[in-house]
Protein backbone atom coordinates (compact mmCIF):
# COMPACT_ATOMS: atom_id res chain seq x y z
CA UNK A 1 0.00 0.00 0.00
CA UNK A 2 1.21 3.31 -0.64
CA UNK A 3 2.68 6.00 1.95
CA UNK A 4 0.85 8.67 3.42
CA UNK A 5 2.66 11.03 0.53
CA UNK A 6 1.59 9.04 -2.22
CA UNK A 7 -1.74 8.42 -1.58
CA UNK A 8 -3.29 11.21 -3.02
CA UNK A 9 -2.08 10.49 -6.52
CA UNK A 10 -2.85 7.00 -6.58
CA UNK A 11 -5.97 5.20 -8.65
CA UNK A 12 -8.99 3.68 -6.33
CA UNK A 13 -8.16 0.28 -5.28
CA UNK A 14 -9.66 -2.46 -7.22
CA UNK A 15 -12.39 -3.06 -4.39
CA UNK A 16 -15.30 -1.88 -6.72
CA UNK A 17 -13.37 -3.48 -9.65
CA UNK A 18 -14.08 -6.46 -8.72
CA UNK A 19 -11.06 -7.57 -6.99
CA UNK A 20 -12.91 -9.23 -4.28
CA UNK A 21 -15.19 -12.06 -4.98
CA UNK A 22 -18.16 -13.17 -2.58
CA UNK A 23 -17.40 -16.20 -2.02
CA UNK A 24 -14.89 -15.63 -0.29
CA UNK A 25 -13.46 -17.42 3.11
CA UNK A 26 -13.30 -15.80 6.22
CA UNK A 27 -9.40 -14.28 5.71
CA UNK A 28 -10.52 -12.68 2.92
CA UNK A 29 -13.37 -11.08 4.41
CA UNK A 30 -10.87 -9.42 6.62
CA UNK A 31 -9.13 -7.83 3.49
CA UNK A 32 -12.79 -6.96 2.08
CA UNK A 33 -12.70 -4.21 5.27
CA UNK A 34 -9.16 -3.18 4.40
CA UNK A 35 -9.71 -2.74 0.92
CA UNK A 36 -13.11 -0.49 2.28
CA UNK A 37 -11.04 1.15 4.48
CA UNK A 38 -8.69 2.00 1.67
CA UNK A 39 -11.34 2.74 -0.79
CA UNK A 40 -12.41 5.59 1.47
CA UNK A 41 -9.23 7.16 2.21
CA UNK A 42 -8.98 7.14 -1.52
CA UNK A 43 -12.36 9.15 -1.62
CA UNK A 44 -11.54 11.39 1.51
CA UNK A 45 -8.43 12.37 0.34
CA UNK A 46 -10.63 13.98 -3.00
CA UNK A 47 -12.51 15.88 -0.19
CA UNK A 48 -15.71 13.59 0.36
CA UNK A 49 -16.20 14.35 3.81
CA UNK A 50 -18.93 12.02 4.48
CA UNK A 51 -16.12 9.25 3.51
CA UNK A 52 -13.73 11.49 6.32
CA UNK A 53 -16.61 10.98 8.49
CA UNK A 54 -17.30 7.17 7.82
CA UNK A 55 -13.42 6.62 9.13
CA UNK A 56 -13.16 8.73 11.96
CA UNK A 57 -16.65 7.71 13.62
CA UNK A 58 -15.34 4.15 15.25
CA UNK A 59 -12.42 6.11 16.99
CA UNK A 60 -15.22 8.35 18.28
CA UNK A 61 -17.22 5.83 19.55
CA UNK A 62 -13.88 3.97 20.94
CA UNK A 63 -13.13 7.00 23.29
CA UNK A 64 -16.83 8.07 24.36
CA UNK A 65 -18.95 4.65 24.03
CA UNK A 66 -21.12 6.61 21.97
CA UNK A 67 -21.59 8.00 18.28
CA UNK A 68 -21.16 11.54 17.42
CA UNK A 69 -24.00 14.33 17.78
CA UNK A 70 -24.51 17.47 15.26
CA UNK A 71 -23.35 20.32 17.24
CA UNK A 72 -26.85 21.83 17.20
CA UNK A 73 -28.13 18.57 19.19
CA UNK A 74 -29.26 19.33 22.99
CA UNK A 75 -27.28 16.55 24.15
CA UNK A 76 -24.06 17.55 22.16
CA UNK A 77 -20.85 18.36 24.19
CA UNK A 78 -17.67 20.36 22.74
CA UNK A 79 -16.15 16.88 21.54
CA UNK A 80 -19.01 16.90 19.10
CA UNK A 81 -17.94 20.40 17.49
CA UNK A 82 -14.62 19.23 17.49
CA UNK A 83 -14.97 15.67 15.49
CA UNK A 84 -17.31 17.78 13.13
CA UNK A 85 -14.84 20.51 12.67
CA UNK A 86 -11.79 18.00 12.47
CA UNK A 87 -14.18 16.00 9.63
CA UNK A 88 -15.43 19.18 7.69
CA UNK A 89 -13.56 21.24 5.15
CA UNK A 90 -11.12 23.73 6.12
CA UNK A 91 -10.19 26.86 3.84
CA UNK A 92 -6.58 27.81 2.05
CA UNK A 93 -5.67 30.61 5.40
CA UNK A 94 -6.82 27.87 8.14
CA UNK A 95 -5.01 25.29 6.20
CA UNK A 96 -1.91 28.14 5.96
CA UNK A 97 -2.58 28.38 10.14
CA UNK A 98 -1.99 24.48 10.69
CA UNK A 99 1.36 24.34 8.94
CA UNK A 100 4.09 25.50 11.68
CA UNK A 101 6.13 27.33 9.37
CA UNK A 102 3.40 29.88 7.58
CA UNK A 103 1.59 29.99 11.07
CA UNK A 104 3.94 32.12 12.63
CA UNK A 105 3.81 34.28 9.51
CA UNK A 106 0.21 34.35 10.42
CA UNK A 107 -0.13 34.79 13.80
CA UNK A 108 2.51 38.04 13.78
CA UNK A 109 0.29 39.95 11.14
CA UNK A 110 -2.69 38.87 13.81
CA UNK A 111 -1.55 40.51 16.70
CA UNK A 112 2.20 42.67 15.64
CA UNK A 113 3.07 42.99 19.33
CA UNK A 114 3.74 39.46 19.49
CA UNK A 115 6.80 37.61 19.56
CA UNK A 116 7.41 33.77 17.22
CA UNK A 117 10.45 31.86 17.58
CA UNK A 118 12.78 32.33 14.55
CA UNK A 119 13.00 30.00 11.48
CA UNK A 120 16.28 29.26 10.55
CA UNK A 121 16.26 26.79 8.18
CA UNK A 122 12.92 24.60 6.14
CA UNK A 123 13.29 21.46 4.25
CA UNK A 124 10.91 20.35 1.94
CA UNK A 125 10.55 16.35 1.90
CA UNK A 126 9.04 14.28 -0.87
CA UNK A 127 8.43 10.92 -1.15
CA UNK A 128 11.82 9.85 -1.95
CA UNK A 129 13.27 11.52 0.98
CA UNK A 130 15.61 9.18 2.75
CA UNK A 131 16.60 9.03 6.55
CA UNK A 132 19.48 10.02 5.92
CA UNK A 133 19.08 12.87 3.81
CA UNK A 134 17.21 14.12 6.75
CA UNK A 135 20.36 13.72 8.65
CA UNK A 136 22.64 15.08 6.58
CA UNK A 137 20.26 18.41 6.52
CA UNK A 138 20.25 19.09 10.42
CA UNK A 139 23.59 17.50 10.79
CA UNK A 140 25.23 21.17 10.60
CA UNK A 141 22.73 22.47 13.62
CA UNK A 142 23.56 20.09 16.38
CA UNK A 143 24.80 21.53 19.16
CA UNK A 144 22.95 24.77 18.51
CA UNK A 145 20.13 26.18 20.56
CA UNK A 146 17.99 24.70 18.03
CA UNK A 147 15.35 22.64 17.35
CA UNK A 148 14.10 20.89 14.38
CA UNK A 149 9.95 19.25 13.52
CA UNK A 150 7.34 18.37 11.04
CA UNK A 151 5.43 21.42 9.82
CA UNK A 152 2.81 19.47 9.18
CA UNK A 153 2.27 17.23 12.06
CA UNK A 154 2.22 17.30 15.53
CA UNK A 155 5.22 15.52 17.53
CA UNK A 156 8.45 14.37 16.95
CA UNK A 157 10.63 17.31 17.85
CA UNK A 158 14.30 16.84 17.84
CA UNK A 159 16.79 19.37 20.49
CA UNK A 160 19.41 19.81 18.57
CA UNK A 161 21.03 22.00 21.16
CA UNK A 162 22.69 19.66 23.85
CA UNK A 163 25.17 18.93 21.71
CA UNK A 164 24.36 14.77 22.25
CA UNK A 165 24.74 13.73 18.70
CA UNK A 166 23.71 10.17 19.61
CA UNK A 167 20.47 11.76 20.88
CA UNK A 168 19.86 13.63 18.22
CA UNK A 169 20.22 10.97 15.90
CA UNK A 170 17.46 8.99 17.77
CA UNK A 171 15.29 11.56 17.85
CA UNK A 172 15.68 12.56 14.34
CA UNK A 173 14.66 8.78 13.63
CA UNK A 174 11.64 9.25 15.66
CA UNK A 175 10.99 12.53 13.75
CA UNK A 176 11.83 11.28 10.52
CA UNK A 177 8.45 8.70 11.16
CA UNK A 178 6.48 11.40 12.10
CA UNK A 179 7.82 13.46 8.90
CA UNK A 180 6.99 11.23 6.03
CA UNK A 181 3.47 10.58 6.84
CA UNK A 182 0.59 12.53 5.88
CA UNK A 183 -0.07 13.56 9.32
CA UNK A 184 -4.16 13.34 8.45
CA UNK A 185 -3.86 9.49 8.43
CA UNK A 186 -3.99 9.31 12.11
CA UNK A 187 -6.74 10.47 13.23
CA UNK A 188 -8.61 12.19 9.96
CA UNK A 189 -7.78 15.13 10.66
CA UNK A 190 -8.53 17.16 7.44
CA UNK A 191 -6.83 20.19 7.97
CA UNK A 192 -3.62 18.31 7.51
CA UNK A 193 -4.78 16.66 4.61
CA UNK A 194 -2.94 18.75 2.25
CA UNK A 195 -0.04 20.60 4.12
CA UNK A 196 3.02 20.19 2.25
CA UNK A 197 5.62 17.78 4.37
CA UNK A 198 8.87 20.18 5.45
CA UNK A 199 10.73 20.04 8.46
CA UNK A 200 11.43 23.25 10.22
CA UNK A 201 14.54 24.41 12.02
CA UNK A 202 13.77 27.20 14.35
CA UNK A 203 15.19 28.82 17.73
CA UNK A 204 14.89 27.00 20.99
CA UNK A 205 13.20 29.25 23.23
CA UNK A 206 14.79 29.80 26.61
CA UNK A 207 13.31 28.57 29.92
CA UNK A 208 15.11 29.61 32.86
CA UNK A 209 13.71 27.01 34.97
CA UNK A 210 14.94 23.28 35.75
CA UNK A 211 18.04 21.57 33.50
CA UNK A 212 17.42 18.68 31.25
CA UNK A 213 14.50 18.61 29.23
CA UNK A 214 12.59 20.79 30.86
CA UNK A 215 14.83 23.67 29.85
CA UNK A 216 13.46 23.43 26.35
CA UNK A 217 10.07 23.19 27.51
CA UNK A 218 8.23 26.44 28.83
CA UNK A 219 4.46 26.15 30.10
CA UNK A 220 2.33 26.48 27.52
CA UNK A 221 -1.01 28.80 28.17
CA UNK A 222 -3.35 27.52 25.57
CA UNK A 223 -7.07 29.80 25.33
CA UNK A 224 -9.61 28.18 23.65
CA UNK A 225 -11.30 31.49 22.25
CA UNK A 226 -14.16 31.59 19.23
CA UNK A 227 -14.25 35.00 16.77
CA UNK A 228 -11.92 36.83 19.43
CA UNK A 229 -13.98 36.03 22.93
CA UNK A 230 -11.14 34.15 24.75
CA UNK A 231 -13.37 31.57 27.03
CA UNK A 232 -10.77 30.35 29.37
CA UNK A 233 -7.30 29.34 29.58
CA UNK A 234 -5.50 25.46 29.62
CA UNK A 235 -2.08 25.53 31.37
CA UNK A 236 0.22 22.59 30.66
CA UNK A 237 3.33 21.90 32.16
CA UNK A 238 6.03 18.94 31.45
CA UNK A 239 4.35 17.94 28.39
CA UNK A 240 7.68 15.81 27.59
CA UNK A 241 7.79 14.37 31.19
CA UNK A 242 5.78 14.55 34.53
CA UNK A 243 2.73 16.34 32.40
CA UNK A 244 0.38 18.47 34.24
CA UNK A 245 -2.60 20.41 33.67
CA UNK A 246 -5.10 22.79 34.90
CA UNK A 247 -7.59 25.29 34.12
CA UNK A 248 -8.31 29.01 34.58
CA UNK A 249 -11.07 31.24 34.41
CA UNK A 250 -10.47 34.78 32.25
CA UNK A 251 -9.88 37.39 33.15
CA UNK A 252 -9.77 36.49 36.23
CA UNK A 253 -6.99 33.59 36.35
CA UNK A 254 -9.29 31.42 38.68
CA UNK A 255 -8.64 27.98 38.92
CA UNK A 256 -11.45 25.56 37.50
CA UNK A 257 -11.56 22.49 39.53
CA UNK A 258 -12.12 19.96 36.71
CA UNK A 259 -9.72 16.74 37.01
CA UNK A 260 -8.95 15.66 33.83
CA UNK A 261 -6.31 13.83 31.37
CA UNK A 262 -3.25 14.60 33.61
CA UNK A 263 -2.86 15.67 37.31
CA UNK A 264 -2.93 19.49 38.45
CA UNK A 265 0.58 20.97 38.91
CA UNK A 266 1.57 21.51 42.90
CA UNK A 267 1.46 24.06 43.64
CA UNK A 268 -1.07 25.77 41.46
CA UNK A 269 0.84 28.11 38.97
CA UNK A 270 0.01 32.08 39.70
CA UNK A 271 -1.16 34.44 37.26
CA UNK A 272 1.60 35.04 34.65
CA UNK A 273 3.73 38.22 34.43
CA UNK A 274 1.93 38.87 30.53
CA UNK A 275 -1.24 37.17 31.57
CA UNK A 276 -3.21 40.50 30.25
CA UNK A 277 -1.00 41.10 26.80
CA UNK A 278 -1.70 37.06 26.12
CA UNK A 279 -5.34 37.62 26.70
CA UNK A 280 -4.95 40.42 24.00
CA UNK A 281 -2.84 38.09 21.82
CA UNK A 282 -4.92 35.75 22.19
CA UNK A 283 -8.33 37.86 21.20
CA UNK A 284 -6.49 38.86 18.48
CA UNK A 285 -5.79 35.81 16.83
CA UNK A 286 -8.83 33.97 17.08
CA UNK A 287 -11.35 36.84 15.75
CA UNK A 288 -11.13 35.06 12.06
CA UNK A 289 -12.07 31.88 13.25
CA UNK A 290 -15.41 30.38 14.63
CA UNK A 291 -13.18 28.11 16.84
CA UNK A 292 -9.21 28.16 17.59
CA UNK A 293 -6.76 27.37 20.56
CA UNK A 294 -3.97 29.97 21.07
CA UNK A 295 -1.14 28.23 22.18
CA UNK A 296 1.29 30.58 24.20
CA UNK A 297 4.17 30.76 26.01
CA UNK A 298 4.85 33.52 28.78
CA UNK A 299 8.82 34.28 28.78
CA UNK A 300 10.95 36.55 30.33
CA UNK A 301 11.26 39.21 27.55
CA UNK A 302 7.66 38.99 26.59
CA UNK A 303 4.88 36.43 24.90
CA UNK A 304 5.92 33.89 22.22
CA UNK A 305 3.71 32.32 19.62
CA UNK A 306 3.88 28.37 19.65
CA UNK A 307 0.93 27.20 17.33
CA UNK A 308 -2.92 27.11 16.57
CA UNK A 309 -4.86 24.03 16.94
CA UNK A 310 -8.32 23.81 15.53
CA UNK A 311 -9.44 20.56 16.94
CA UNK A 312 -8.23 19.97 20.28
CA UNK A 313 -6.97 16.38 20.91
CA UNK A 314 -9.16 15.35 17.53
CA UNK A 315 -11.90 14.67 20.42
CA UNK A 316 -9.62 11.50 21.87
CA UNK A 317 -8.80 13.70 25.15
CA UNK A 318 -12.43 15.30 26.26
CA UNK A 319 -12.98 17.55 29.20
CA UNK A 320 -14.49 14.70 31.57
CA UNK A 321 -17.02 17.10 33.19
CA UNK A 322 -20.28 16.49 30.82
CA UNK A 323 -21.54 20.03 31.83
CA UNK A 324 -18.14 21.76 31.30
CA UNK A 325 -17.97 20.39 27.63
CA UNK A 326 -21.76 21.81 26.86
CA UNK A 327 -20.62 24.73 27.86
CA UNK A 328 -17.82 25.05 26.24
CA UNK A 329 -19.81 24.29 23.10
CA UNK A 330 -22.51 26.47 23.80
CA UNK A 331 -19.94 29.51 24.31
CA UNK A 332 -18.50 28.81 20.90
CA UNK A 333 -21.48 28.51 19.16
CA UNK A 334 -23.07 31.62 20.95
CA UNK A 335 -19.80 33.69 19.33
CA UNK A 336 -20.60 32.09 15.88
CA UNK A 337 -23.90 34.12 15.81
CA UNK A 338 -22.90 37.40 17.28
Amino acid sequence: MPNGLERANTPPPPFFKGGIGSSQNASSGIMKVKWIKSFLEWLALRRQFWAVRLLARPRFYEKHQRWPLPPASPHAGFEDYVFRRMTGPFTAYEESCVDKESAKKAAVELSPGLKAAETVAVRPLTPGTTLEQVGLFLYPYVGKNLVAKPTHASGGIVFLGRGDLQAAVKQTYVMYQFARRNFFFNEYETQYMRLKPKILVEECLPWPEGEGESHHSPPDFRFYAARGRVLFCQYDEGRFSGHRQALFTVPEHRHIPITDAFPLPEPLPEKPAHWDEMLRAASDLSKPFDFVRVDLYDLPDGIYFSEFTFTPNATLFPFHDPAFSRKILEDVLNAKTQ
